[in-house]
């Protein structure tokens, strides 16, 4: 009897161990991915913002009214546009960054089911259980 509670209090010890690593790993993961994500973003907006301001610029009357209007709506287009490109290249880089370097079981369960969906073999054989 003393053999197994030893042998259970191992066991819980190193899940715990385990657990604690896999949490620290992925509050550090969630961080990176997050300074990554605000950085991407503001590089892609700041791209399609002289893209549009070269654009706008050099190839129309700068000192036209219609210019003008134009380059402030694009503004409000372009920082919509900006944000919703970061997420989509943000999620996709995650995607291959989790894969590429193999930290499926380095991550909690919930960090990796925000970013990598099961396939659908994989919901069907979940369903029939």
């Amino acid at each position: 009897m003393e053999d197994l509670d030893e042998e259970s209090y191992k066991k819980r010890k190193l899940e715990q161990v385990e657990y604690r690593n896999k949490k620290r790993y992925s509050s550090i993961f969630m961080f990176v991915a997050t300074i990554f994500e605000i950085l991407e973003t503001m590089a892609i907006m700041l791209v399609l913002f002289i893209i549009t301001a070269f654009i706008l610029l050099k190839l129309f009357n700068p000192e036209s009214a219609a210019v003008q209007i134009a380059f402030q709506i694009s503004t409000v287009v372009i920082f919509i546009g900006g944000l919703v490109l970061g997420f989509l290249i943000y999620k996709k880089v995650i995607q291959w960054a989790i894969k590429k370097f193999h930290l499926e079981d380095k991550l909690l369960d919930d960090v990796k089911s925000h970013y990598i969906k099961p396939s659908k073999e994989e919901r069907e054989a979940e369903l029939k259980r």
